[in-house]
């Protein structure tokens, strides 16, 4: 090959090395190793806006000499910081610096560049040099920093999002907590029922309210099958089953029975809430502790049926006093005018047989009048208690033949038939005129009434009892009249019309002197028309007693 051809490739490889590093698209300058710039591509001059005469030759410090005094000091420490100590082979990167516009004073603005020096080995007995790319970085530090300020400003709301929540999360406990405490000092607690689980949230109160402890769970099945009285249950139920289907609230009352055996009354009130097709889905409301209230109306409910029940026996007993003073007048008037006329009729006949006849009849109505008197007298013993007996063995079934005896021909003067069952001996100890007073106002009594029927007597031996019983079919006694025929001056026919003789003390005198033999007197009747029925009932003295008490 000849040296003309050499030296043409030779130049056209430096020619095509010299056009490849100006058609770099990065900006480059090049400097010799006093820091002047011995190369420098368009890239650089068109970044820098300068032509190649103003950068070439000159030292890296003093070219752009358009800037700011400061910013040219600036410049120099940047480039120190960048080129200083740099060592064949080393590559460093600077720090950012920036320009207040464009360093060829044709801009507006904030300017920042960065460079890489890379320090190389000459070729041949070439001195080193350094390649220093320039990088104008301001699109990627404007994007930077915005996007450092999004997110400071994304941070900063997100903090100040989470101190709201916070702040209203504690404003929203405080309020929790002094509602609860509010409500615990009333004693009201909070419940919601979920319709479909049975399952209960309840306030601590509410759970105490019921007896419970606030840790223990709590559902609708244990409400209604454990802590509610059993008596309670279904009108609850039915209350806010009502409420449900009324869309409406409910208020009732119930008792609930805690663990130690106390029982509570609790008002509760609620309503449901609804799912948007109109199905129930929960129940919300509240429990309160009414007990003191409770025990205070039901305090005074029992003073008022105990006033009502005090003024009825009030009324019942000025009637009775009223009949009672009737009954005497008449009663006293009747055998008294008997007397009366009889006396006449002996002082101005002379009939033999009309004296005697007058004998008879003042004699039976003195009689009557003395057993009025006794009455009185024997009532007024036991209403203040001094009425005493004396107590001994006797044969109850003998005593009782005895006084249906002497009482026959009254019970056939009035048509009745008086029938006394055969019994065997039937120890009792008893006070002998009181029991007679007793057997002897029962068959009156049963006379009276029996109306030309019939009045059976027994006495019999059932078990520890012995038993006296008067039957007979006369007329009856209403079930009203039933409840206070043992009472005083009360009669089962208080009509004038159906009114016996008698003053209402009899069946009174009975029961208190059954009484005070420790024995049991009660009464029955199926209605009116259809007889009566008295039973007395005084301990029995067993035969192994009985032989005791002889020897």
């Amino acid at each position: 090959m000849s040296d003309t051809a050499a030296s043409a490739r030779s130049a056209d490889q430096v020619f095509d090395s010299a056009a490849l590093f100006d058609a770099l698209p990065d900006a480059y300058l090049v400097l010799n190793s006093h820091d002047e710039v011995i190369h420098a591509n368009a890239a650089y001059l068109t970044m820098s806006g300068r032509a190649a005469h103003e950068v070439m030759g000159k030292s890296i410090f003093v070219i752009n000499p358009t800037l700011s005094a400061s910013q040219m000091a600036a410049r120099r420490d940047w480039l120190l910081a960048t080129l200083g100590q740099l060592v064949v082979g080393e590559s460093r990167m600077s720090p950012l610096i920036r320009y207040d516009g464009h360093p060829a004073g044709n801009g507006d603005g904030e300017r920042y560049w960065q460079a890489r020096a890379t320090r190389l080995a000459g070729v041949g007995t070439a001195a080193p040099v350094v390649v220093l790319k320039i990088s104008d970085v301001t699109d990627q530090i404007v994007q930077s920093e915005q996007s450092r300020r999004e997110h400071a400003k994304l941070r900063s709301q997100a903090r100040l999002r989470k101190l709201l929540v916070d702040e209203a999360n504690a404003a929203l406990q405080t309020h929790r907590e002094r509602l609860e405490e509010l409500l615990a000092f009333a004693k009201v607690g909070a419940w919601e029922l979920d319709i479909a689980t049975g399952y209960m949230a309840c306030t601590d109160q509410c759970k105490a309210n019921m007896g419970l402890s606030p840790e223990e769970t709590i559902n609708e099945a244990r409400v209604f099958d454990e802590l509610m009285h059993e008596a309670d249950r279904r009108d609850v139920r039915a209350a806010m089953d009502r409420a449900i289907a009324a869309r409406a609230h409910f208020e009732v009352e119930y008792r609930v029975v805690w663990r130690d055996g106390t029982m509570r009354w609790l008002m509760s009130r609620g309503a449901a809430r609804y799912l948007e097709d109109g199905s129930p889905q929960s129940m919300i409301g509240f429990t309160i502790d009414i007990t003191a209230r409770k025990a205070s109306e039901l305090h005074y409910r029992a003073i008022a049926e105990e006033e009502q029940r005090a003024r009825e026996v009030s009324e019942r007993g000025a009637q009775a006093m009223d009949h009672f003073v009737a009954a005497v007048s008449h009663e006293l008037r009747s055998p008294l005018h008997a007397i009366l006329w009889w006396t006449t009729l002996l002082e101005r006949g002379t009939d033999p047989s009309h004296v005697n006849r007058a004998a008879q009849v003042i004699e039976r109505n003195t009689r009557q009048l003395a057993r009025m008197v006794d009455d009185l007298l024997d009532s007024g013993a036991i209403a203040t208690g001094k009425l005493s007996v004396e107590l001994r063995q006797l044969d109850m079934a003998a005593l009782a033949a005895t006084v249906a005896e002497d009482l026959r021909l009254d019970a056939e003067s009035r048509n009745v038939t008086l029938v006394v069952s055969a019994s065997t001996p039937c120890m009792v100890s008893a006070d002998e005129n009181r029991l007679k007073q007793v057997v002897l106002n029962l068959l009156t009594n049963a006379l009276k009434f029996a109306e030309r029927g019939s009045v059976e007597l027994s006495v019999t031996t059932n078990g520890q009892c012995a038993e006296l019983v008067v039957r007979d079919n006369g007329l009856g006694i209403s079930p009203e009249a039933l409840e206070r025929i043992f009472e005083r001056f009360e009669q089962a026919h208080q009509e004038r019309s159906q009114r016996a003789p008698g003053l209402g003390l009899g069946l009174w005198m009975v029961k208190n002197l059954v009484v005070l033999h420790n024995g049991t007197v009660t009464a029955h009747s199926d209605g009116l028309g259809k007889g009566a029925t008295f039973r007395v009932c005084l301990p029995a003295i067993q035969a192994g007693h009985r032989a005791d008490a002889a020897r």
